[in-house]
């Protein structure tokens, strides 16, 4: 980790590693803040079997945690469920992030995460890299990946979409899933492109996300 003093004079991350960020908080990252006038943390868990791909993030944030990758056992009702956390130092440089992703529900009182409306200009490669990685799944039956942005609204998942389809030129499917919740679709035509994009940013044990073992 840098030191801390150094880091609280930054205003945001480098190029690559905020790329890697928007990736990660379009899928299932997070930013929080200790307070709401206080500065701002990213925070990451990933499943058991994620081992290697929460480390190969770990190594990327190096800079900005204390601790590496967290291994954490959950009991469950019949077995031990083990995750991986990841947890950066809070700064004010993660601030900007924080205001990118959330809104305040003034009925809910809490902060609900969105797409950012400038997503068109935040996309490049390896934030769409990094979103498949984290939320993206292969639908071997029918050679299609999807994305499961189950957590967002329709006008959120659609503004996505159309921004992948303006910045890439890949058609992407908005497709009802269940209970008022919408996830994206990326078909058999259009595989081939997404991976020439894609696979230059891919942790090797997550190809297998766009059909590759």
């Amino acid at each position: 980790m840098k030191d801390i003093k150094f880091l609280k004079t930054k205003t945001s991350l480098p190029t690559n590693l905020q790329s890697v960020l928007i990736g990660l908080m379009l899928g299932d990252g997070g930013i929080y803040k200790s307070s709401p006038t206080g500065n701002s943390r990213f925070e990451m868990s990933f499943g058991e079997n994620y081992q290697q791909f929460a480390e190969s993030i770990g190594y990327l944030f190096s800079d900005y945690i204390k601790t590496p990758v967290k291994t954490v056992n959950i009991q469950g009702k019949s077995k031990v469920y083990v995750n991986y956390r990841l947890k950066t130092v809070t700064l004010p440089l993660f601030n900007q992030y924080h205001d990118l992703f959330y809104v305040f529900d003034t009925e809910k009182r809490k902060f609900i995460k969105v797409v950012p409306l400038n997503i068109l200009d935040l996309l490049d490669s390896i934030v769409l890299a990094y979103l498949i990685m984290s939320d993206g799944n292969f639908d071997k039956s029918r050679n299609r990946i999807r994305i499961y942005t189950n957590s967002y609204t329709e006008d959120d998942v659609r503004r996505l979409a159309s921004s992948i389809n303006t910045k890439f030129g890949i058609y992407v499917g908005v497709l009802y899933d269940r209970k008022d919740q919408w996830i994206l679709t990326i078909g058999a035509k259009q595989l081939y492109l997404l991976r020439e994009i894609v696979v230059p940013h891919f942790e090797k044990s997550m190809l297998y996300r766009i059909g590759i073992t």
